[in-house]
């Protein structure tokens, strides 16, 4: 029968080495322990009562070493921000164009076409100037003690249809033509504020890709909470001043829908960049089908709304669905790579 070892916890040390050297508090170590499957049973092999007395010592036995990152792309330099801005207000403004001027369902098919284009476009625009361009995979960021980690590494560049990306200019040249059929204004009013919209969520990865010099990821995660609601609050301000402008004299259901449309892309562009293009386009792709149906004769007559707040209802859940799927990941470093 093989005896224990002398030292236990030296064996339990010697294969977390790195964890315990690099480990801000005992804390770490512990819950990085109980999340290895070692509970309060598990501690007494280690002739600990409990997990936490455990990490103590072993956060005891080993120097402090510092932490090494993997940093983060370099930021965007400004130049591209203005090019951002006009990249996306033009994927807004060409499919506003036939829907505006033809209207009807020739006005309509042309504006879905342009959107899906111009969406492939763009994307491809944005990935040469710096941004995150094509279909980025699914990416969840990771954080070890103290250092930057990638949970996995990007996949290769394939050519492959970029679904995701007509889906999404789809969804919006549709809901451009019906929003152009009940309020031309805030149409209007939508498209120009894509401008502000690409600029914000430029500004957005700008600002996430340049606090890389934060330790550790508690740090990152406060430097980022308010970075998504303070870009929001900006779209909707210049939302507003462009409606004032344009579309000055537009129902209370024009406005709702106004600035809800106005903000889907700033949504579905963090979305998109926190490695979500699919949920990105399922959101827009639904609040379109939604306005579509209540814009049929039947719904419409039935609910009694009129077409501006069949808009507005059918765009206000994919619009919080985006909301709620952006801001978590918006303030983690796996948004910005």
């Amino acid at each position: 029968m093989t005896s224990a070892p002398a030292d236990p916890v030296r064996e339990l040390l010697d294969s977390n080495r790195a964890l315990c050297e690099q480990a801000v508090d005992p804390l770490e170590i512990a819950a990085a322990l109980e999340d290895s499957g070692l509970a309060a049973d598990g501690a007494d092999r280690y002739r600990h009562a409990d997990v936490f007395g455990l990490a103590e010592e072993l956060y005891a036995r080993v120097p402090r070493r510092p932490p090494t990152r993997e940093p983060l792309p370099p930021a965007a330099p400004l130049r591209t921000l203005p090019l951002t801005a006009l990249r996306t207000a033009t994927a807004h403004l060409l499919p506003l164009l036939p829907a505006a001027t033809l209207g009807g369902l020739p006005g309509g098919t042309l504006a879905v076409l342009l959107g899906a284009g111009t969406a492939v476009l763009a994307g491809r625009g944005r990935g040469r100037d710096g941004g995150a361009g094509g279909e980025p995979g699914e990416e969840v960021d990771g954080w070890g003690p103290g250092q930057w980690e990638p949970a996995s590494a990007p996949a290769p560049a394939r050519r492959t249809v970029p679904w995701a990306a007509l889906g999404q200019g789809a969804g919006t040249g549709l809901l451009l033509a019906l929003l152009a059929a009940a309020a031309p204004g805030a149409a209007l009013a939508v498209a120009l504020g894509a401008a502000t919209a690409g600029w914000a969520a430029a500004w957005l990865r700008r600002f996430g890709q340049r606090q890389g010099g934060a330790a550790t990821l508690g740090e990152y995660r406060s430097r980022l909470r308010f970075a998504l609601p303070l870009a929001v609050l900006a779209q909707l301000a210049a939302l507003a001043g462009t409606g004032w402008a344009v579309a000055g004299g537009t129902p209370a259901t024009g406005w709702a829908a106004l600035l809800l449309l106005g903000t889907l892309p700033l949504l579905a562009t963090a979305v998109r960049d926190a490695g979500r293009p699919t949920a990105a386009a399922a959101a827009v792709l639904t609040a379109a089908t939604g306005a579509a149906l209540l814009a049929l004769p039947g719904p419409a007559h039935w609910l009694g709304a009129s077409p501006a707040g069949g808009l507005s209802a059918a765009a206000l859940g994919p619009a919080l669905l985006l909301a709620g799927t952006a801001w978590p990941p918006s303030t983690g470093p796996g948004a910005y790579r």
